[in-house]
């Protein structure tokens, strides 16, 4: 059965608890005997003098006496009614059993998911309390008639838990946790909880870490719009907190995945890369930007973000493809083929081997074929066979080289080419071609 409430607190301190009868109607077929471990409040059997009944207390047995009713119109109307009741009083000594039998009429009516959610917090908010038993109870006949199936082993850990600290500290625990292993499918009742904790505790000391943990729930429930306002509240409330870097990647991360705002995704991430240097966050900023300048026509942010990339972070591999990318966005889309031809020859500086040959001849090409430039081209293959004379790619510069002079009619330059591919590099298979290149040009 459930126990009176105290008095709330400013109330006189001589006025006695009262007993549910005294407020019980005097015939009433409703009763709390249908929820679990509720007895009906007992009837009057004489008249006996009494104060008259707090209107807390008084409140409190009007919709205890009433919660077992069967109209469902009747139990959403009293939930409200208790809820408020909650709220309103959650220090007061019947609040843990109020909490209780919000779940118990949740369940019974049709609502589990809220039902585990207030038990949730029954146990976080009220550890040790007398209902306890009854409410892990009924938890756990919740969780196993309609949990998850994936989620109830989460579930029933999150039910076992035991939390020190004051009572905003549980809470906010309690938030956290359910959010991270339980969020999805406990999304809507997860909310009010949200909206109750801000309330009750507007300057909790952890307020950052909530708002943040709010702002990942609704976006991993694919309310993204709503991730993005919880984002943005959590910056502007708390600019100097140690999570600041996080969210604004996470809004970030919202508005270019999610929301599809590519421009102001590249201001995001522009503002971290400058804001945080140096920071795990600001190479996240760095590693989207190209991708999204380069979406967004600004070809020339494009090559400037590859050029910070290039300068920040050397060692790191992206720092090589942001080489062959700026070179590609030069030469296609912003038509500079010689400035291209530039950032090929840094990366063959910096990268020997295998990449620099093929930035060698890529140079070589866009000389060739966007510039039409012999004097530009040859040099590129005469770098190849200089550096790197026992690679497999030596007499194919060679050879190319040759081509461009003969394609010019500069046929002693030619020969000279052909030559020095039949006799340095005999065994390969351009040493046959070359020489019967060289062959044709005596006549000329």
């Amino acid at each position: 059965m459930l126990a009176a409430p105290a008095a709330a607190q400013g109330e006189a301190a001589a006025a006695p608890e009262e007993t549910l009868s005294a407020a019980a109607p005097s015939a009433s077929p409703e009763d709390a005997s249908a929820l679990p471990g509720m007895a009906p409040a007992p009837r009057e059997t004489k008249e006996v003098k009494a104060e008259p009944p707090s209107v807390i207390s008084a409140e409190w047995q009007f919709l205890t006496s009433r919660a077992g009713s069967v109209d469902e119109d009747v139990l959403e109307m009293l939930l409200e009614g208790l809820g408020d009741w909650v709220a309103t009083n959650p220090e007061n000594s019947g609040a843990a059993e109020a909490q209780y039998l919000k779940a118990a009429l949740r369940a019974k009516l049709g609502d589990p998911k809220g039902a585990m959610t207030d038990l949730l917090r029954h146990f976080y908010e009220y550890p040790g309390a007398s209902s306890a038993e009854l409410a892990q109870k009924l938890f756990q006949e919740t969780v196993e008639k309609k949990g998850d199936k994936k989620l109830k082993p989460a579930l029933l850990e999150l039910g076992a838990s035991s939390e020190t600290g004051d009572t905003p500290a549980r809470l906010a625990m309690m938030l956290q946790r359910v959010s991270a292993q339980a969020g999805q499918f406990l999304y809507a009742p997860l909310l009010r909880e949200y909206r109750d904790f801000f309330r009750r505790y507007p300057g909790f000391a952890g307020g950052d870490m909530l708002n943040l943990a709010l702002a990942d729930l609704h976006r991993a429930n694919g309310e993204y719009l709503a991730a993005r306002l919880a984002y943005e509240k959590t910056i502007e409330l708390y600019p100097a907190s140690p999570l600041i870097a996080r969210t604004k990647v996470s809004l970030a991360a919202t508005l270019a995945d999610n929301l599809k705002d590519y421009d102001g995704a590249i201001a995001a991430y522009q503002d971290i890369a400058a804001a945080f240097p140096g920071t795990e966050e600001a190479w996240t900023a760095y590693s989207r930007l190209p991708a999204l300048t380069e979406r967004r026509d600004k070809f020339a942010l494009a090559v400037e973000i590859h050029e910070k990339i290039i300068a920040l972070y050397p060692d790191r591999e992206e720092a090589y493809a942001s080489f062959k990318a700026e070179a590609r966005v030069l030469r296609e889309e912003l038509k500079n083929p010689a400035a291209a031809i530039a950032v090929l020859g840094r990366l063959a500086d910096k990268y020997k081997g295998e990449r620099a040959i093929e930035a060698l001849f890529l140079a070589a090409e866009i000389a060739r074929k966007d510039l039409k430039d012999m004097a530009a081209e040859v040099p590129l293959y005469d770098r190849i066979v200089a550096e790197y004379p026992a690679d497999p790619q030596a007499p194919r510069a060679l050879f190319s080289a040759g081509e461009a002079y003969e394609k010019a009619k500069s046929y002693e330059k030619a020969r000279d080419y052909y030559s020095a591919v039949a006799g340095k590099y005999s065994d390969d298979p351009l040493a046959k071609k070359a020489q019967k290149r060289m062959d044709g040009l005596l006549a000329k």
